[in-house]
């Protein structure tokens, strides 16, 4: 074989060991993404109604997320992609306050837009719900007590977490939620 066709076979055979080892790594560990994969269509889309603010809000999304592909911790779940979409919703909130401050209306309404778009995103990720977050701790409860440990708040809270794994859960209401199984055991 050729060298000109060694180094041309080398690249599209990593990049077919690169998208095997990240799909059947995602499959046995974490939740299939919803919405991280809806984004270039939904670029695709913003380009051909010249959708400019979405277009906007899109192209910098996909921009960190390939700025994160080049990390150790790439975004490949969406709860990568919703933690990602809170820090630029929190970061066009905290603009937001600024621009009022200087009376700066125009850039207000246009990080408002942002905002919307991004909350559009956020909304559309499937959440671990209320109730199963109630029954994970249950379980996890029972089998701590089952095992003779001590229930306590950050061992309870490390194992739900580890069974969650991948899938975007409020770890607000999840505590709260620890918090009364313990009281109550």
């Amino acid at each position: 074989m050729s060298l000109l066709r060694l180094h041309r076979a080398l690249p599209s055979a990593s990049s077919l060991l690169r998208r095997t080892f990240l799909t059947t790594s995602c499959l046995h560990s974490e939740a299939e993404p919803i919405v991280l994969p809806r984004l270039k269509e939904d670029l695709k889309t913003a380009m051909r109604s010249k959708d400019k603010p979405r277009l906007a809000v899109l192209r910098s999304m996909l921009a960190e997320i390939t700025n994160a592909s080049k990390t150790p911790r790439p975004i490949t779940t969406d709860a990568h992609l919703m933690s990602l979409l809170l820090k630029q919703i929190a970061a066009s909130q905290k603009a937001v306050a600024e621009f009022e401050s200087v009376k700066r209306d125009d850039l207000v309404e246009k990080e408002k837009g942002q905002i919307a778009v991004l909350g559009e995103y956020v909304d559309g990720i499937p959440r671990v719900g209320k109730q199963e977050i109630e029954e994970m701790v249950g379980r996890v409860v029972e089998e701590v007590r089952v095992k003779g440990g001590k229930l306590q708040l950050g061992p309870v809270m490390g194992k739900m977490m580890g069974e969650i794994q991948g899938r975007p859960v409020d770890t607000e209401e999840a505590k709260k939620i620890v918090e009364k199984a313990i009281e109550e055991k």
